[in-house]
């Protein structure tokens, strides 16, 4: 398996109008500040993202601080970083000064909230088991798709050089895996299969896809390797990532987005951590942060990044932008994360035993 360990694959690529320009590394801090606010005098809320949220953060935090500066009459600072989701999860349990958690996968809070920094229940406190938004997995290949790519089989064929974020590393991955795996057990059950032998069909072709596959750590590491380095023919990941590269104008003549026949749903959390937000006096302005999200402004900027959002009326509104894609949960062909972490990704597990082959 080729994988990627050398550092330039911590830069990143900046979409919109700086597509093509790599920003820094994924621990770099996005920063907003109120217009016009002393210094001293402005409060700091921190918060932790994974990595394809650059461009959205950078149009809802300041919405939000125009919000609560409209609402309270307070200034409000808030500084947003990126990451694998996994790490930034370990990384807050251990210590990291983190007010709000917006990670890609509800078993990385869970796994802050086992350090005690928030209560177990944090999926209750908000809408949607606090799910602001969703994604899905599609493909992304070269102008007039050279190699033919039209949906999952084809990322099997050996011809067929792909990129994706390596599952080892964060929860956005390991949904692309999830995807991967669970369509192949899908395609067999519909074909008559057993369970067993759904399974041991999905365990192959997983197998073939990620056994060439390049992997990066993060995927935004991912998508600047295919854009700026032209490496390979297909890209798979995330929904709103994708479109975004192929609705950016500097480059939207050189690609095409393949839609597949199915994906997982990709629900992505968010949650305030409530003891370090309580100790850096930021409690009040953290939860006010979590709950814009859901907000028709927060939902509007959600949607204008390609996330498919909560709302459903908002959703309908941009229908447009997201070509209809058959859908299915996680809780459709898994049982739990804990049980997916330790069949899947754990050390010895179906991962590690497709990268011996």
């Amino acid at each position: 398996m080729r994988t990627m360990k050398t550092t330039a694959l911590r830069s990143a690529l900046a979409l919109g109008t700086l597509l093509l320009t790599v920003i820094g590394c994924e621990e770099k801090k996005t920063t907003t500040a109120p217009e016009g606010s002393a210094q001293g005098q402005v409060a700091k809320l921190s918060v932790a993202s994974y990595d394809p949220t650059r461009e959205l953060y950078q149009e809802l935090n300041p919405a939000f601080e125009r919000w609560y500066k409209q609402t309270t009459g307070k200034d409000v600072d808030v500084e947003t970083d990126h990451g694998p989701s996994g790490k930034q999860a370990r990384d807050i349990a251990a210590g990291k000064e983190t007010d709000v958690a917006a990670l890609s996968v509800d078993f990385d809070v869970d796994t802050i909230a086992k350090a005690g920094l928030l209560p177990a229940t944090w999926r209750e406190r908000l809408p949607n088991g606090s799910v602001p938004y969703t994604s899905a997995v599609i493909f992304l290949v070269r102008k007039d798709n050279p190699k033919q790519v039209k949906g999952w089989e084809d990322l099997a064929r050996p011809e067929v050089v792909s990129l994706c974020p390596d599952p080892k590393t964060g929860g956005g991955a390991r949904w692309i895996y999830l995807s991967t795996w669970a369509h192949a057990a899908r395609k067999a059950k519909a074909e008559g299969r057993t369970d067993a032998e759904a399974e041991a069909a999905a365990r192959e072709f997983t197998a073939k896809v990620y056994d060439d596959a390049i992997l990066d750590p993060a995927m935004r590491g991912s998508s600047t390797r295919f854009i700026v380095q032209r490496t390979g023919d297909v890209l798979f990941g995330w929904e709103n990532e994708i479109l975004q590269i192929a609705a950016d104008p500097a480059t939207a003549d050189q690609f095409e987005v393949v839609v597949p026949s199915d994906s997982i749903t990709i629900e992505v959390p968010l949650a305030v951590v409530d003891k370090v937000a309580e100790r850096r006096g930021v409690k009040e302005i953290a939860e006010a942060y979590v709950k814009f999200h859901f907000s028709d402004e927060g939902q509007e900027l959600i949607a204008k990044r390609f996330n498919r959002p909560y709302s459903e009326a908002i959703a309908t509104k941009h229908a447009d932008r997201l070509k209809p894609l058959t859908l299915f949960r996680f809780k459709d062909h898994f049982t739990d994360w804990p049980t997916v972490m330790s069949v899947h990704f754990g050390q010895g597990a179906e991962l590690d035993k497709m990268r011996k082959k």
